[in-house]
């Protein structure tokens, strides 16, 4: 996930990747922005198509014209409620008494709008009508974690989020994985139903019985070929020499197997049945 507060003005029209929110009783869109007010950094509805913009504070709806709009990918609205938040919540910012306060939105009478979760309170709060509405059930903006490697080992459960890349070819599922090997920090397949990980190194498939495992993050598998990788594809090592692998994979003999996408080779590398295969057509992992 990444994002950024934009200056935004009640006359900006629709910022560039501005997140939706939700919409108004005549079904105009909504939008998360923040603005001070009255020492607050509070969640703000933002609805372009009417020129305007407001805040909840005392019990009221209160217009204002200058605020940041949230842009970004890689969002999800959780239910939730009574002033709680799941993990990885997205905060708007902070009260004057340093309390901080979370972006929700819930339905109310044929909208659905955004609004500040003030968990003291055990509510959130939207503004609506001229007034501040307390909503006990809400839904909380949340931003999906960036991935990570996770160390493991053959013997141990499976990481928590591993990320699938794909089926060996008698159908087991085959996670994305890294490895040392000969100096090489190397893309792995690893398969837990079978203790084991392998990377591709030297023409051969290495078994290995240390490695991390990719885990959490929003990717996709994007195509490519011939060495080429498309922006935000994910690293999964480097050569002794420093040069960058990537994680890749490709069809081959009934699996989907991932390896290393080598650049300088013009080629991604697969383990698999016991050699070091390369493909030129294949996926690219890549990160929003």
């Amino acid at each position: 996930m990444s994002y950024t507060w934009v200056v935004s003005s009640s006359h900006s029209g629709v910022v560039p990747n501005a997140v939706y929110a939700g919409n108004d009783v005549d079904g105009a869109p909504i939008y998360v922005g923040r603005a001070y007010h009255e020492g607050d950094l509070i969640p703000v509805k933002i609805i372009p198509s009417k020129n305007a913009a407001y805040v909840s504070h005392g019990g009221q709806e209160i217009p204002v014209h200058q605020f940041e709009t949230l842009t970004g990918h890689g969002f999800n609205w959780v239910g939730s409620g009574n002033g709680h938040v799941p993990d990885g919540a997205v905060a708007s910012g902070t009260q004057s008494n340093g309390e901080t306060v979370f972006i929700g939105r819930a339905h109310f009478q044929g909208s659905l709008t955004p609004g500040k979760v003030h968990r003291s309170h055990g509510c959130l709060y939207i503004p609506f009508g001229g007034a501040e509405h307390s909503i006990p059930q809400y839904e909380v903006l949340v931003g999906k974690p960036r991935s990570s490697w996770v160390a493991t080992s053959a013997h141990a459960p499976l990481p928590e989020g591993a990320i699938l890349a794909g089926n060996d070819s008698d159908g087991s599922p085959i996670y994305v994985g890294r490895a040392y090997h000969d100096g090489d920090q190397l893309p792995a397949k690893v398969l837990p139903s079978k203790q084991v990980a392998y990377v591709a190194f030297g023409g051969q498939e290495h078994p290995k019985h240390q490695y991390e495992v990719l885990c959490h993050g929003n990717t996709s598998w994007i195509p490519s070929g011939h060495g080429q990788v498309p922006p935000g594809a994910v690293s999964g090592g480097h050569t002794s020499s420093g040069e960058p692998l990537y994680v890749g994979r490709a069809y081959y003999q009934g699996s989907l197997t991932p390896g290393k996408v080598h650049p300088s080779h013009g080629t991604l590398y697969i383990p698999f049945g016991g050699q070091e295969v390369g493909v030129k057509d294949y996926e690219v992992l890549v990160e929003h």
